[in-house]
């Protein structure tokens, strides 16, 4: 049975419209929660910058198209666009009770390195931009609940603690370390000087007298200088209607 190049075109049109149609497609979900279908161009046209794995074993990307950056992922294609930035680039990702969190390097036009915080998990997902801090790297702690981060600006510590699908923040002062004083001013201590004589003159001794035990002492609680933790709101997208776009 033969088939006529005419049919064989038209399938490989047919399955190369399916293909494109299938990626070419986005799932995103306004501030009701109501499903936004769009045409994903960035899956067709776009650069693929970055790669993840979700908790759930799925894959996902950052894409991006002149200029614009966004994130797809999961079987769904939910896509959440970076809104507001110029570069990004995937740090790290962390998979912690479900969650897949997302360390975000962007650019912004106040900042040319700015840190973001991206937490995925299945359809839904929530950003957090750690604005006033620029072109400073955290220090990461991760454990089986809990993701740290923390910013050293000037002479406080920016912290904020990812837990159970929030983030808390709070500023932290920086202890001036004094050991390294201590000891060098215990290396130029001159030591007591000797009498080369020694007195040959006895000296009556009292007999020592029994001295009470000290009282044991407490613990005292460490200062905390540090302002009352604070939730540290979420960055929402700019989603406000159920659109169908072809």
């Amino acid at each position: 049975m033969s088939v006529s190049l005419h049919n064989l075109t038209l399938r490989s049109l047919l399955v190369l419209t399916i293909v494109l149609g299938l990626n070419g497609c986005s799932v995103r979900y306004d501030k009701n929660g109501k499903v936004l279908f769009k045409t994903d161009l960035a899956s067709v046209l776009g650069n693929e910058v970055g790669q993840f794995v979700l908790a759930d074993g799925s894959k996902g990307a950052l894409r991006e198209l002149n200029g614009r950056y966004s994130l797809k992922w999961s079987n769904l294609m939910i896509e959440r666009p970076l809104e507001g930035v110029s570069w990004a680039r995937i740090i790290n990702q962390y998979h912690i009770e479900g969650h897949t969190l997302l360390l975000l390097k962007v650019a912004i036009p106040s900042c040319p390195a700015q840190y973001r915080l991206i937490d995925l998990q299945n359809t839904s997902s929530q950003e957090w931009a750690f604005t006033g801090i620029c072109d400073v790297g955290p220090e990461i702690t991760a454990s089986a609940d809990k993701l740290q981060l923390n910013f050293t600006s000037g002479n406080r510590i920016e912290q904020f603690n990812w837990q159970h699908g929030e983030v808390y923040h709070s500023r932290l002062p920086i202890q001036k370390q004094k050991t390294a004083l201590k000891e060098k001013a215990k290396s130029t201590r001159k030591p007591k000087s000797q009498s080369p004589e020694k007195s040959t003159k006895q000296v009556k001794r009292s007999p020592a007298k029994a001295v009470d035990p000290l009282p044991p002492k407490v613990a005292q609680p460490e200062l905390d200088n540090s302002l009352p933790t604070e939730i540290y709101s979420p960055t929402k997208t700019r989603q406000t209607s159920l659109e169908v776009r072809p």
